[in-house]
């Protein structure tokens, strides 16, 4: 049975993990790495776990699980379904991207040869999918939105734009953040024929959804 302060320095290890990742990449993550960033030593990695890979794999599993809660939990409260959506633009295009949207993208890279990832990326895609589809979808019963064409085609659109902008942010050259905010909110308003005005509080910065705790 695990103590509680080994299920701690367990947490411990896996939010190191997370950040190595974030910051260096699968192919920078090593025992030595994240023994550094906990501050233990390379023996206590191995000590708390069948093997490093099981770690890594853990730690990609508990950013993915987060990712997704952060922007559900993000609109908890908000019953104008124009902010509901509005802020889920603004969170899913963030000012500057953030370890933990690092690892989704870093995973994503290499999801052809770490197969074992699969499983957590279509899920938290799925969930993505899922949030704006019942944003939009309350909207609708509401009178909110009044949509010209299907809400799943609406929902796959807000998802790949998110993806392919934070693709183009991860240059930390690239300042379009703005304008690419302006270009999704513009898609979801031609989509359904709504007003998105800028309502919410700048999620990006007040509650980074990309974030790691």
């Amino acid at each position: 049975m695990m103590t509680a302060k080994s299920q701690l320095r367990r947490e411990e290890l896996l939010a190191a993990a997370s950040r190595v990742i974030g910051e260096q990449g699968l192919a920078g993550a090593s025992v030595r790495a994240v023994a550094q960033r906990a501050e233990v030593s390379a023996g206590s990695v191995l000590y708390h776990f069948e093997s490093f890979d099981q770690l890594v794999a853990e730690a990609v599993r508990g950013v993915l699980e987060e990712f997704s809660e952060r922007r559900r939990r993000l609109i908890e409260g908000v019953r104008d379904p124009a902010e509901r959506l509005r802020m889920l633009l603004d969170a899913g295009i963030p000012r500057r991207i953030s370890d933990e949207l690092r690892v989704v993208y870093e995973v994503s890279s290499v999801i052809r040869d770490r197969p074992q990832f699969r499983a957590g990326l279509v899920q938290l895609t799925e969930r993505q999918l899922a949030l704006y589809r019942t944003v939009i979808e309350v909207g609708i019963a509401l009178g909110s939105f009044a949509p010209r064409m299907s809400v799943d085609m609406i929902a796959d659109n807000l998802v790949a734009l998110e993806d392919a902008y934070g693709l183009y942010m991860l240059d930390p050259a690239d300042n379009g953040r703005e304008r690419y905010l302006r270009n999704a909110v513009g898609f979801a308003e031609i989509a359904l024929d709504c007003t998105l005005h800028d309502r919410a509080a700048d999620t990006s910065s007040a509650l980074d959804t990309k974030e790691l705790a």
